[in-house]
């Protein structure tokens, strides 16, 4: 059966023809939403659709915000000022005027837009790049720069583009430039969905205050000038605040918008910002690379789940590719405040710091790095030149694990300066004593992997490595439990690596001593790191793992009538065999069936031996006995 339908024009409506926009303004196509701003339509500033007008004037496409009315053309502005009858229909206009404040934007935005077209950033091509062969032609003497002979690449600045090139940037600076008003009041956007202003100045604050100082990484004034612009990157902010949130004195300002005023744990608190930052990078924003690149260099600070260390290697090889891509790695022409330099050793910095904690590979290699190491004046912050120092004995020691590397011994005997010697070179007395302290922490880690054990009977001959480590080992745990001290230390992962690395000195010695003496002091040491662990999850997602093993270790050295029988080389009967009058059968850990107790301290050895003898990345997926325990502390 048909049916014919008539459609009657409405007209009560200025048009009764349906218009469709040729293009959404950016901020409709980004919400996937209807967009009625460029119909020429300014519903009330009160309805939903009103509200969606205010944030479209800070729309990219401020040249198709307001579509004209076919019926209803707008009157030229040349009439407009010659009638006075022609003001009162303007006024009656759908196109609501714009403020001189918002003008004064507009010609702020223009004047920008002019450095966007002829971008001064130079560009590197290498000489085995094609493009190389062709420079000395078509390049001219102003282009070219740094061509020496010996090099590897020449900067070429790029030329003014007309031809639209640089749209993206275009757009990023008249969102920058034009916040949305309603009357004479400018309304920006909010800087994030989840925080509220003064949290994120909070912990902005405790951010450049005790986590900057010792990795510079970012630009301390253009964030602080974009953030009293509004217009700082979401996911920038976000990074900030979660590495800050750690800190024992922000405790009072982890607040979420959605939660009010209600104080949530650290722990859920960077949960929400990781989620945050990771859904956003995962859109590709619309974010110089220079910002996204520190984005990725302090996101490998963290860890968040069961593969926590992978996605933490993984942060740092994109910030790597970024500062290749950009040619850091190279000596650049116009950075005369060494910001780019700083920013490379920073990432060089964290490179190893990766290499160690996840034993994973260093991504950049010394042969390949052509810019000078910075020097302490260059730096401003002797926090960093400390820590630079420090890690460049780490360089050193992450030779021995290496696995070609040649026959050098099983740890760095001389040539390892003292930590007093290092503050004394730097002028550094006169830091925090929190900073110092934490900078003392990172010393011993290196000490600790100075001297490499491998899988070994008995503990080897003392050599200088091997009573360093031993004496660095000793001195982490007995600073650490003290809880002020603990608390006092700049939130960084290589606090949970040290207690780590401290415990599983400890508890080889504990396995391998044959003096009741020194196992007596290695259990107290063990059970003592075991509780800095069980702390350090409170606000480490990344010591959850190693802290519910050695939860089980304690609980089952308790239960041994001997620590002798702990010892390697000492004989455990199975039960299917005979036992002898003068060895008595072993029962312990029969709480966790169907594990043997034994098999759970041999288990605990291939972890120890995993963290000090770091050639493969420290993985607990392979060890059964790690699994169960309490849940994660949130």
């Amino acid at each position: 059966m048909a049916s014919d339908f008539t459609f009657t024009p409405n007209f009560d409506s200025p048009s009764t023809r349906r218009y469709r926009s040729r293009k959404a303004c950016d901020l409709c196509r980004h919400k996937k939403r209807r967009c009625n701003h460029q119909l020429g339509l300014y519903p009330g500033p009160n309805s939903a659709a009103g509200r969606e007008y205010v944030f479209c004037f800070m729309s990219p496409n401020s040249n198709n915000r307001v579509r004209k009315a076919p019926r209803n053309p707008r009157p030229n502005p040349a009439t407009i000022r010659a009638s006075p009858t022609q003001h009162s229909h303007d006024r009656s206009s759908p196109v609501p005027p714009r403020s001189p404040q918002l003008a004064r934007t507009g010609q702020v935005a223009e004047e920008q837009l002019q450095t966007v077209a002829a971008p001064s950033s130079p560009r590197f091509v290498g000489d085995l790049n094609p493009e190389a062969r062709l420079l000395d032609e078509t390049t001219s003497p102003e282009d070219a720069q740094d061509m020496t002979p010996g090099e590897v690449g020449v900067w070429i600045r790029p030329q003014p583009s007309s031809n639209g090139g640089a749209s993206r940037d275009r757009r990023n600076l008249l969102a920058r430039y034009r916040p949305s008003t309603i009357g004479s009041e400018p309304i920006y956007p909010p800087i994030s969905n989840l925080l509220s202003e003064e949290t994120i100045k909070q912990l902005s604050d405790i951010y450049f205050a005790n986590i900057h100082p010792l990795i510079p990484v970012l630009n301390k004034e253009e964030y602080l000038e974009l953030f009293s612009q509004r217009s700082v990157p979401t996911p920038l902010v976000h990074i900030v605040c979660l590495l800050a949130a750690k800190d024992h004195s922000a405790s009072n300002y982890l607040k979420l918008l959605h939660s009010g005023d209600t104080v949530i744990s650290v722990r859920q608190f960077c949960s929400q910002l990781y989620i945050s930052i990771c859904s956003a990078l995962s859109q590709r924003p619309a974010i110089k690379k220079v910002i996204l690149m520190r984005i990725y260099g302090l996101l490998s600070l963290h860890q968040e789940g069961s593969d926590g260390a992978e996605q933490s290697s993984s942060y740092m090889a994109q910030a790597t590719h970024s500062a290749q891509s950009l040619a850091l790695h190279q000596p650049r022409p116009g950075d005369a405040d060494n910001d780019l330099k700083r920013t490379f050793w920073c990432l060089w910095t964290l490179d190893r710091l990766n290499a160690a904690t996840n034993s994973r590979p260093c991504l950049m290699a010394d042969m390949d790095i052509a810019v000078l190491d910075i020097l302490p004046h260059e730096t401003g912050y002797t926090a960093f030149n400390v820590l630079f120092r420090i890690v460049k004995c780490l360089n050193m020691v992450i030779v021995l694990y290496r696995p070609k590397a040649a026959d050098l011994g099983s740890g760095l005997d001389s040539d390892f300066p003292s930590f007093e010697q290092i503050m004394d070179e730097m002028h550094a007395w006169q830091l925090l004593p929190s900073t110092i302290a934490t900078l003392h922490i990172f010393y011993h880690t290196t000490a600790i992997l100075a001297h490499r054990l491998k899988t070994i009977t008995t503990l080897p001959s003392p050599t200088p490595s091997r009573l360093r480590q031993q004496l660095s080992a000793i001195q982490v745990i007995r600073y650490m439990r003290d809880p002020t001290r603990l608390n006092a230390l700049c939130p960084l992962p290589i606090v949970v690596y040290a207690t780590s690395l401290a415990l599983s000195v400890s508890y080889q010695q504990l396995r391998y001593s044959r003096l009741p003496s020194d196992q007596e002091d290695a259990r107290a040491d063990f059970t003592t790191a075991c509780g800095i662990l069980q702390e350090l999850r409170r606000t480490w997602a990344s010591a959850d793992a190693m802290a519910l093993l050695t939860q089980r270790i304690s609980a089952a050295l308790n239960e041994l009538p001997s620590l002798d029988l702990l010892r390697v080389g000492h004989v455990v009967h199975r039960a299917d065999q005979p036992v002898p009058p003068e060895d008595p059968p072993l029962h312990v850990d029969a709480e966790l069936p169907p594990l043997e107790a034994m098999d759970l301290f041999s288990g605990m050895d291939d972890v120890s031996w995993m963290y000090l003898d770091a050639e493969n990345p420290v993985n607990f997926d392979g060890f059964p006995f790690a699994a169960g325990g309490s849940e994660p502390l949130l």
